[in-house]
């Protein structure tokens, strides 16, 4: 299993993180013109809720009731994947890994082999590393064994963006298509939370996850002089980001611990950002925003993004001991790399320069791809669609005019820790 998390982080099967809002009750839709209708609060990618599931044992499990965040324009604009441009590098950093364990699987080509992609938003990003997988097995065993792919999302996730790409109504990022190109492929989508157990046990052979586990599943605690919890002055609030991110890796990993086959592989990873901190940019500016009074001093205490920059550190912890819960339930970590991924998009001003306003707005787009939710979610129920819409509007061109003013000097990196996580084959079903 691979994951990744805001630092990424990555495991053989593999989880990504995203960054979310605050309040609850989504009840969005998307309008014609590729703009969102927020319609409604964000919230972390579970509710605070727990259940425990008699079927499936003791494990705590959330409720999943309101999503993490919503992605930002319209059903089938695929607007995340031709703006995220950042994480098709870092996944392709994480391709050397992938494809060392898969060449270490032992694989039987009378059974289904099983792919997932966790927090797959509308599937863009891993398309090449997937097909660069199916590739590698197809000399291998020919046209068996059959190859089935799962997308893993909110169901709020722009699967309509997913779907129109595999099946050519879209392009793809390098005009390849495994769907299109390989016998015996099959592909389906689960808007079930990764807070949940979202596929039987022992079903997955790889699992992957680029940039989302650092979504947590709900906000320990109001961030009253930030948005994001890393750029936050007060330790106490850290402490209790830090709590939670803990719990919910243990609780991600053991849900995925059951879902796992004997033999089965997770990665992900983890991302930090560049030259001019995006999160403290976002937040200051946020915070500006509240001092002009655009929004008030509520709506800024209001707007927090219930998400965690793990550290190595925190991803190893729950495989150090031999007694934890995780290693019990037969996952161990195989390898961990730290990997530095460059901004594509100020790399390539730094190589070309060009139209500094277009260059603004890429940029731009790329943060609004992930963070606009958040935004709307610390807004004022009491104001209207229109106004909501016009302050954020506001606040984006702001930014845009700032980075075109000075392209040089705002660049969004990513530093990734990948992940490499095999379930035991001895390890029986976890209940």
């Amino acid at each position: 299993m691979y994951l990744s998390d805001f630092r990424v982080d990555y495991v053989q099967f593999g989880l990504t993180a995203a960054i979310g809002g605050q309040a609850e009750g989504w009840g969005g839709k998307r309008n014609v013109g590729g703009q969102m209708n927020y319609g409604g609060g964000g919230g972390a990618r579970g509710s605070s809720g727990e259940k425990v599931n008699g079927k499936r044992g003791k494990l705590k499990e959330l409720e999943y009731s309101t999503p993490h965040y919503v992605p930002y324009g319209e059903d089938g604009s695929r607007f995340y994947s031709d703006n995220a441009l950042g994480h098709y590098d870092v996944i392709s950093n994480a391709k050397p890994m992938v494809m060392d364990a898969i060449n270490s699987m032992k694989i039987n080509p009378t059974q289904v082999f099983n792919i997932v992609d966790y927090g797959s938003a509308d599937g863009g990003p891993s398309m090449s590393l997937f097909y660069q997988i199916i590739g590698k097995l197809r000399p291998t065993y020919g046209d068996a064994p059959l190859i089935h792919v799962t997308y893993e999302d909110q169901a709020v996730a722009d699967f309509k963006s997913l779907f129109m790409r595999l099946h050519g109504l879209l392009p793809t990022s390098d005009k390849h298509n495994y769907l299109k190109d390989f016998k015996n492929v099959y592909v389906a989508a689960c808007g079930t939370s990764f807070y949940e157990q979202c596929l039987p046990n022992e079903f997955v052979n790889f699992g992957f996850s680029s940039t989302a586990m650092h979504w947590l599943s709900r906000g320990p605690c109001s961030l009253p002089d930030a948005v994001f919890h890393m750029v936050s002055s007060c330790e106490e609030v850290k402490e209790q980001f830090a709590k939670q991110a803990a719990q919910d890796w243990e609780l991600i990993l053991l849900l995925r611990a059951r879902e796992l086959a004997p033999d089965g592989y997770f990665g992900g990873g983890r991302w930090d950002s560049g030259k001019v901190n995006v999160f403290q940019k976002l937040s200051s500016m946020w915070h500006t925003f509240a001092m002009r009074g655009k929004i008030t001093k509520e709506e800024f205490v209001n707007t927090n993004v219930f998400a965690y920059t793990r550290t190595p550190e925190e991803m190893q912890s729950p495989f150090v001991n031999e007694d934890s819960p995780v290693r019990k339930a037969g996952l161990a970590l195989v390898r961990m790399e730290t990997k530095h991924t460059p901004c594509a998009i100020h790399a390539r001003w730094q190589r070309e320069g060009g139209n500094a306003r277009k260059h603004a707005e890429q940029f731009v787009n790329m943060l609004r791809s992930w963070s606009t939710h958040a935004f709307y979610a610390g807004l004022s129920d009491g104001r209207s669609e229109e106004e909501k819409t016009a302050i954020l509007e506001s606040f984006y061109n702001e930014y845009e005019n700032e980075v075109a003013a000075a392209p040089a000097k705002y660049s969004f990196e990513h530093i990734s820790s990948f992940l490499h996580v095999k379930k035991d084959k001895t390890a029986g079903p976890v209940h």
